[in-house]
């Protein structure tokens, strides 16, 4: 069985492993990171089963206006927020135990069941320590249950950390952590589809979306555009990236098929590098995940700011 080390987080990251905060090394210290490569019979099975979701079209489909399942899932988080007043109960539930992940193109078995949830745990403390530290205000779109604005409120006190979604759940769930937790943090209605301009984003505040903008599929020029007209000091991406699977890897164009079919991500960065070669914006880094769910690779790095 073969682990992940600092040199493959680092690797993953797309960062010197020098570089790496201590917080971060405790993490992967104390964590499980075994895995091994499926039998053949296993591997045929979960591909065979992903085929057949993609031709029975079992999968939930991206549609403008349409928010029923965020109301439901976000939903329920809220409701295990409320009952338990524990942070932990905002888990988004789509990272679920036991599942296999996408490793360097490939499908693997892994020694710990959340092997998911610890390594973006892993990888949302580098995220939060290396970019985020200094705003004033730091703003996640597609905030969903509320995961990634309570650590950041708890990480960074004096920062106000707003999350903004379209479903309702969401935005309460943001209004709890701050009126029940006590935490520095805002919710927001806002709809990718159609931005609100009356949104004001001060000056020295950062933006971010982790797996969000997936939703949009080719729909997300108005998004581009918003952040252009608001110009926050940062934009930070972690998303699942249509263009940079490899078509000739097995693995992979599942991934794209899946993209294709559920009407995912697209266009996105091909009108940021528009942008770029007409010198209003300035590409600070782009890095695959290699890295991700039985689905798709949800957490490649985009990061980018208005000039």
């Amino acid at each position: 069985m073969a682990t992940l080390t600092l040199k493959e987080f680092a690797d993953l990251f797309g960062i010197d492993p020098a570089t790496m905060p201590k917080a971060c090394v405790d993490l992967i210290n104390k964590g499980t990171w075994g895995y091994s490569a499926y039998p053949t019979a296993e591997r045929d099975q979960i591909i065979l089963d992903f085929l057949r979701r993609i031709r029975d079209r079992h999968f939930s489909f991206v549609t403008d206006g349409d928010k029923k399942r965020w109301i439901e899932g976000w939903g329920e988080n809220l409701k295990g927020f409320k009952d338990s007043g524990n942070v932990d109960a905002l888990l988004p539930r789509y990272i679920r135990p036991n599942m296999p992940v996408r490793l360097y193109g490939d499908f693997v078995k892994t020694e710990d069941p959340y092997f998911e949830k610890h390594w973006y745990e892993v990888f949302r403390e580098w995220m939060f320590l290396t970019y985020f530290k200094g705003f004033d205000h730091i703003f996640e779109f597609g905030c969903g249950s509320g995961f990634n604005v309570a650590r950041l409120a708890e990480m960074y006190p004096k920062s106000t950390v707003h999350g903004l979604d379209w479903a309702e759940p969401s935005v309460e769930i943001v209004e709890n952590l701050r009126t029940v937790k006590g935490l520095k943090t805002q919710g927001h209605h806002f709809d990718f589809f159609n931005p609100d301009y009356s949104l004001d984003i001060p000056p020295n505040s950062l933006v971010f979306t982790v797996g969000a903008l997936e939703q949009t599929g080719t729909n997300n020029a108005k998004f581009l555009e918003f952040l252009m007209a608001k110009k926050p000091a940062l934009v930070f991406h972690a998303e699942p990236t249509y263009d940079w699977y490899d078509p000739n890897n097995l693995v992979d164009h599942l991934a794209i098929t899946a993209h294709d079919l559920r009407n995912f991500w697209r266009g996105y960065h091909e009108n940021l590098n528009k942008l770029k070669e007409q010198g209003k914006v300035e590409i600070l880094k782009t890095k695959r995940a290699y890295f991700g769910s039985l689905v798709l690779e949800g957490y490649s790095q985009t990061i980018w700011r208005p000039l």
